[in-house]
């Protein structure tokens, strides 16, 4: 009998989150078991408040010994290693579980007595690829749920008081304009002449997010988008608070980052700009509020690489009157009035 869980994946803050709908599958199937899930900050922010989830264990790189007797303290009888490095392999192994569940076909399957295979038919859209592998454990009860961001009443409250940009009760559209991997990053330039068409041709006011390193992009942004319908957000330390603030955006454009899925998990449509990686793995399948744009004329598209020996052209290609026109088509099937 199953009666303690735990769910490996220490980062990154948008793989811990499109891995919570395992986490609920898993709960649908074992209701009385306790449901642990073992990460790092800040990607247990992600987590919070998830009702699926009844401990967020935040892992520390200091203290690994500690943490590997804590889990097998714990004497959980199920645990699982979605992310399969080595160091969550070496968790798992120690873990003490009767189940150890991983991936077959990574180089850390050696740490798994139950090996989650790649099947035929398998879906590719990230969080429904890892539900289709813990399936395999005899899950009767299988569903595909979307992530969900559970942000705190505090915060929807300091968010619905930010001042918004634009004429009054326009829309309002959000941009993520940062990555850490440059052939994931549409430029800038490209994001303030987006900014300008949809201030000038539209009555939405526009908000450049940003995170820790990231504020001076955003002025940048702002500066050349040179409209004042045209503002960088409000500090958001704490991934509640963007959540909250996303919540208050009319739709989202965006790189493909940790922030189009938080986006997504808080129910905001979004348009992804997508280069070396692939929509497939990232969009929800077949939804129409969650689009993307590529610059489909290039046979390199969907490398998967994070270095680019060209010149990015995949991204630097893709023009911005090529978005702003998704971007209004999008708009125009949802019945979003701009």
């Amino acid at each position: 009998m199953v009666k303690k869980i735990l769910l490996i994946q220490f980062r990154q803050i948008g793989d811990v989150l499109l891995s919570a709908p395992a986490a609920e599958v898993l709960k649908a199937n074992f209701p009385a078991a306790k449901l642990d899930f073992l990460t790092q900050p800040p990607a247990d922010q992600a987590l919070e408040r998830n009702p699926a989830i009844d401990e967020v264990l935040a892992y520390s790189n200091s203290h690994p010994l500690k943490w590997l007797l804590e889990i097998r303290r714990r004497k959980y009888d199920l645990v699982i290693d979605l992310m399969s490095t080595p160091r969550s392999a070496l968790m798992t192994a120690m873990s003490g579980a009767r189940i150890k569940a991983g991936p077959a076909y990574t180089h850390s399957s050696w740490a798994y007595n139950f090996k989650l295979e790649l099947k035929p038919g398998q879906r590719e859209y990230n969080p429904f690829f890892k539900i289709d592998l813990i399936a395999q454990l005899g899950l009767k009860n299988i569903f595909y749920p979307y992530p969900k961001c559970y942000p705190a009443a505090g915060d929807l409250e300091w968010a619905a008081a930010v001042s918004r940009p634009g004429l009054p009760g326009a829309p309002l559209i959000a941009f993520s304009p940062a990555s850490r991997r440059a052939t994931r990053r549409w430029p800038a330039e490209h994001y303030a002449r987006l900014a300008a068409l949809i201030t000038q041709r539209t009555k939405a006011g526009v908000m450049v997010l940003w995170g820790p390193g990231e504020k001076k992009l955003a002025e940048d942004i702002v500066r050349a988008a040179a409209s004042t319908s045209v503002v960088v957000s409000p500090e958001t330390p704490t991934l509640s608070r963007l959540s909250a603030l996303l919540k208050q955006a009319a739709l989202l454009v965006s790189n493909c980052n940790g922030t189009r899925h938080i986006a997504q998990a808080s129910g905001i449509p979004t348009l992804g700009l997508y280069g070396s990686s692939r929509p497939e793995s990232w969009n929800p399948p077949g939804d129409p509020r969650h689009l993307a744009v590529r610059n489909e004329a290039l046979a390199c598209l969907a490398c998967q690489k994070n270095d680019c020996s060209g010149n990015i052209e995949c991204l630097k290609g893709l023009s911005p009157e090529t978005v702003f026109a998704k971007l209004l088509s999008m708009a125009k099937e949802s019945g979003l009035a701009l």
